[in-house]
């Protein structure tokens, strides 16, 4: 949530509604604390395997080994950043990078209509204001096919739950929604690319489905937690939610300053 004074604008991005519903107080802290966000292996492994398949859409990468190169590179940079280490096989990801490349050449790309743009920055309203600031939705898209349609690309231990990304996942929702107000198109699919980290490759095409109704729910949603982060400020705690998966040293960055910060068992 980024707030704009001088012309009374905020800036909403699906992370930050995902951190709210995760957990409240690691939305604040990103806030407040952004220089203690970092990534982990799984997060540098998917950036390069995102740098590759964007390669491959802009047509710097033709053959299967172009796109590897770019993809492995990428991976060697990031090495040399600051990451936590989870419980990933660190010898095998050489493999789950190539597996993983493979499975987006030979079984996504197929199935993905070329000659849109890769890594689409947007700002989109919402039309809804709250405490006198219009609401404005901005990110940055994986992927828009000259149709409208989105792509977002994952990289994931397992393939995903159908049911539960139709019912609860906030992403589709932003993107379609932003899609829609920009008038791009009228009804946009929403696909998630996904790549198996494994040996061998193993992917994913799952669509979700998005429709008028969705925005006015992102709409009622998106009110409910801008009032929230307006009224609370920043300068004290925010609801903590450490029943969270993601609660951890692995998994939330601020974890030395939240729950990592006591002598728990």
């Amino acid at each position: 949530m980024k707030l704009d004074e001088e012309n009374k604008i905020i800036y909403v991005r699906q992370s930050w509604l995902g951190d709210m519903a995760i957990c409240p107080e690691r939305a604040r802290l990103g806030q407040v604390k952004p220089e203690f966000r970092t990534g982990s292996d799984a997060t540098i492994i998917g950036t390069a395997v995102h740098a590759g398949i964007e390669q491959v859409l802009r047509g710097e990468a033709v053959a299967f080994e172009d796109m590897l190169q770019f993809v492995n590179n990428e991976y060697e940079t990031l090495q040399d950043t600051n990451y936590t280490v989870t419980n990933i096989e660190q010898d095998k990801i050489p493999n789950y990078l190539e597996a993983m490349s493979l499975a987006f050449y030979n079984e996504i790309l197929p199935n993905v209509k070329l000659g849109g743009e890769a890594e689409f920055f947007f700002r989109a309203p919402l039309n809804v204001n709250v405490e006198g600031y219009d609401i404005v939705l901005e990110g940055t898209m994986d992927y828009i096919d000259p149709d409208g349609n989105i792509w977002d690309w994952k990289t994931a231990k397992r393939v995903y739950n159908q049911k539960e990304k139709q019912k609860s996942a906030i992403q589709p929702t932003v993107y379609t929604t932003a899609v829609r107000n920009l008038g791009m198109a009228d009804n946009p699919t929403f696909n998630y690319g996904v790549m198996v980290r494994q040996e061998t490759p193993k992917s994913q095409i799952l669509e979700v489905t998005r429709s008028a109704e969705h925005t006015k729910w992102l709409q009622h949603y998106v009110k409910g937690a801008v009032t929230t982060a307006l009224k609370s400020g920043y300068q004290n705690e925010w609801l903590m939610n450490d029943s969270s998966a993601l609660c951890s040293s692995q998994w939330c960055s601020y974890w030395s300053v939240c729950k990592g910060a006591f002598n728990l068992e």
